[in-house]
């Protein structure tokens, strides 16, 4: 038994001016079985994005992370950064992702940035400085540069499920990771991309050639591409026909040398990071005793960078946080300009974000509160804003709305 999971797709590289009045909206797991991927042309702030990528396994959104090359390559800690700079440089290189060609007088190139974010491990410790070279998927044309987007995704109930099934049967389960699993899918379209910040100091490119005068033509997928997620895929279902949400995968048995010949199977085809018994997925931590056949699954890590975010880390824990009674409508909403404009310094929309994806992991008690407090996510008030900050667990009022 397999399930793959991957980190959602959704176009990484914004156009931060244009980013404003933008919303993503991403399809919730609810049921077993797989579900087309559904993503808005929708963009949200680079620092929200990451958190909503990785599920909270990529928790940049409540760390000091460089949002550019050049804070990264500036900054105290530098050399952690450049280090995994050169690394992805490097990844992209020996895959052939790209060649060196004139710049095309037929064709706009598309742009390409870095991503920075801190890869942790079930206890919330920094295991990995990680830079992701992605392109501005949102110059992309459709027709010209790209066709069908979507990808399907598995819900996190089959996750549910496989792994309360394995406890039942006392079976194996263990983890592998696909590196760089965007980077096999083959490209139909032809794509020029702008080179990349640090690709001509790691070539030791000669200034005289002139950056504008030359650029990558994609031979392979990259992160930020809008067909990136379908294009991989395509590439995994040629060897594996399962029910995926993409390159972290869970393999179940009841014997390991079933687990072993199935990660050599993969590992023939792609580059894979052996991570042993199954511990922490999709931001889930995995308790799991073979022996005595019990499993236990929490967010502790997500669920205190979502606290740490919002700088609630000295509140105080309760069983009914949203009180018996009350009342959510639209004259809580701010009606002057004035209140408006203080309530769009508040992360709102990322909050209920970061909380509805806590509901459908483990936290299935907070979902009625969730489910109010998104309703309001186009003009928050001051009462929805105070009232997310608590979470809930029961259903104790009706709409008045309705």
């Amino acid at each position: 038994m397999i399930t793959r999971s991957r980190t959602r797709h959704i176009e990484e590289t914004m156009d931060p001016e244009e980013a404003e009045g933008r919303k993503k909206q991403i399809v919730a797991p609810s049921a077993i079985g797989t579900k087309r991927q559904k993503v808005s042309q929708a963009r949200v702030k680079p620092s929200d994005e990451l958190l909503a990528i990785e599920g909270g396994q990529l928790m940049a959104a409540t760390e000091e992370v460089p949002k550019t090359y050049a804070e990264a390559t500036t900054r105290q800690d530098q050399d952690e950064w450049k280090k995994a700079i050169a690394s992805e440089l490097k990844s992209l290189i020996v895959n052939k992702t790209w060649k060196l060609v004139p710049k095309p007088a037929h064709q706009r190139p598309i742009g390409c940035r870095w991503v920075f974010a801190l890869k942790r491990d079930e206890k919330g410790q920094v295991v990995r400085y990680k830079a992701r070279l992605v392109a501005k998927g949102y110059s992309q044309r459709h027709g010209i540069d790209y066709e069908e987007t979507y990808s399907p995704v598995a819900y996190l109930n089959s996750i549910r499920a496989m792994l309360a099934k394995c406890s039942a049967e006392g079976m194996e389960i263990e983890q592998c990771d696909v590196d760089t699993a965007f980077l096999y899918g083959k490209l139909e379209e032809e794509i020029y991309m702008e080179l990349p910040e640090g690709l001509r100091e790691l070539l030791e490119l000669a200034e005289a050639e002139g950056e504008d005068d030359v650029v990558c033509m994609l031979l392979q997928s990259l992160y930020g591409l809008k067909q990136a997620s379908r294009v991989w895929n395509e590439t995994i279902d040629k060897h594996l026909k399962m029910c995926l949400y993409v390159d972290d995968m869970l393999i179940a048995s009841r014997q390991k040398a079933v687990i072993a010949s199935v990660k050599a199977g993969i590992a023939e085809k792609f580059r894979i990071k052996d991570m042993g018994r199954a511990r922490f997925i999709l931001g889930i931590e995995i308790d799991y005793n073979m022996e005595r056949r019990t499993l236990g699954i929490s967010q502790k890590a997500y669920t205190e960078s979502i606290i740490k975010k919002v700088g609630q880390e000295n509140a105080k824990p309760c069983l009914t946080p949203l009180e018996p009674g009350v009342q959510l409508t639209k004259a809580d909403e701010p009606q002057t300009e004035e209140d408006k404009a203080k309530m769009k310094s508040k992360p709102y929309r990322s909050l209920v974000g970061s909380l509805m994806y806590l509901s459908c992991g483990t936290r299935p008690d907070i979902s009625v509160a969730v489910a109010k407090l998104s309703r309001f996510l186009e003009n928050p008030g001051e009462k929805h804003w105070m009232l997310l900050e608590a979470y809930s667990d029961a259903d104790w009022a009706g709409n008045r709305d309705d």
